[in-house]
Formats: structure tokens, C-alpha cells, sequence
């Protein structure tokens, strides 16, 4: 699979829905804004803990929320907010600016599915189209983020997923990727892969799922 230059015809696109993403961006901020993120954070430090000895140091979080210059840039870069691990006994510094891309997954219908869903293609203008696919988060090399933490509010679950395994994952075709989503946006069109849980622990063993309250 060359998730780099994948274009799909246009015809076929007539058969998807309107993705609004704007609106999923929004969703995304209010969900952060409103504080449903803590208890996530919270969880996440109790399985640093039982997994690997480690604690987040509540007093080093950054979020990059804001319109000014370095919030726009660590956004670029896959960072939606950062923290310092430290050793759960000692309190020893172990990993300085451990940073995350929270992506949340929002369902507006009834039905909630039960995976991740990976997006490798960001923006794809169609099979007539001479412009070149922009690849997606899942797979792009401008990323700088140490790991996503992908949520699934409905069901009140959450995954830690190191970004680089995720790469490699895909560039060594250890993920199946028959089952294409597509999602409109307007003149371009989104391109993701549903993992299951079970393959996605398999292919990227550092992975963390959890659930939380």
C-alpha cells in the first residue's frame, strides 16, 4: 500500500456523506475546554504507573490551545499538549515534554464502533486531480508528537498509541486496509483505516488501552 499518492475515483465519492471537520475540530476544543480530558489524564498517569513505573508531573502540563504562534506551530506539529514523566519512586526526571495529539472520536448516529480509526490520508482531491494527496496523521513525516491519545467519549475508552510504531506499522504493511473510510470535506475527501484493538496491540506492542470514569 502506497498511503503517500492513494487516490480514489471520483464517481465512487457520491456515495458518501458530508464530513463536517470544522465541526469536529470544535467538538474537540470543547471537549478540552470543558474538562472531560481530565479524567483521561488522570487514568493515563495510573497506567504509567502500574505499566512502566512512571508518573506525569501535573505541574509541567502544556496545552496548546491558544491563537498565538507557539500554539499554532505545536499544533502543526501533531502537539496538542505536553508533560515531564517522572520515576513513580524516586521522582527523578525520565522523560522531559512527553507529548500527545489528542484525537477524539465523535459519533453523531447510534452506532458507535468499537476500534481505532487511523487516518492516512488527510486531504485527497480525487482521481482527476493533479494535486498531491497530503498524507494523514497517522502516517506523515512532519509529525514531532511522541504519541496519540485517541478517545472514544461514548464508550468512555482511551488509547495511548506511540506514533512512530503506528508509522512503521503502516510503511511495513502490517495493517489490512480493504476497509477504507471515506469522508467528504468539500473539494477534498479524508481517508482513514479501522484497526482493531487486537492488531493495533499486536503491530504497536507500547500501546496503552484503558478505560476510564
Amino acid at each position: 500500500m502506497n498511503v503517500m499518492t492513494y487516490s480514489i475515483q471520483k464517481l465512487f465519492l457520491k456515495n458518501h456523506a458530508l464530513h463536517n471537520f470544522h465541526q469536529s475540530a470544535a467538538n474537540e476544543k470543547d471537549f478540552i475546554f470543558e474538562g472531560k480530558h481530565l479524567p483521561i489524564i488522570h487514568q493515563l498517569n495510573t497506567e504509567f504507573q502500574k505499566q512502566f513505573n512512571l508518573i506525569i508531573d501535573y505541574d509541567s502540563i502544556q496545552e496548546y490551545y491558544d491563537q498565538d504562534n507557539n500554539s499554532i506551530s505545536k499544533n502543526k506539529a501533531g502537539i496538542d499538549c505536553s508533560f515531564n514523566l517522572l520515576n513513580a519512586k524516586t521522582g527523578n526526571l525520565k522523560k522531559e515534554e512527553f507529548s500527545i495529539d489528542w484525537k477524539i472520536r465523535f459519533f453523531n448516529t447510534s452506532a458507535v464502533y468499537d476500534d481505532f480509526l487511523a487516518e492516512i490520508v488527510s486531504q485527497d482531491f480525487g482521481y482527476y486531480s493533479n494535486k498531491i494527496p497530503v498524507p494523514g496523521w497517522a502516517v506523515c513525516n512532519h509529525k514531532l508528537n511522541d504519541a496519540i491519545l485517541y478517545i472514544i467519549p461514548q464508550l468512555n475508552k482511551a488509547a495511548l498509541v506511540m506514533r512512530k510504531e503506528l508509522k512503521a506499522g503502516f510503511y511495513n504493511h502490517r495493517f489490512p486496509d480493504h476497509n477504507r473510510k471515506i469522508a467528504k470535506n468539500g473539494r477534498y475527501n479524508t481517508i482513514s483505516v479501522p484497526i482493531s484493538w487486537d492488531r493495533l496491540t499486536k503491530v504497536c506492542p507500547s500501546t496503552i488501552i484503558f478505560n476510564y470514569e
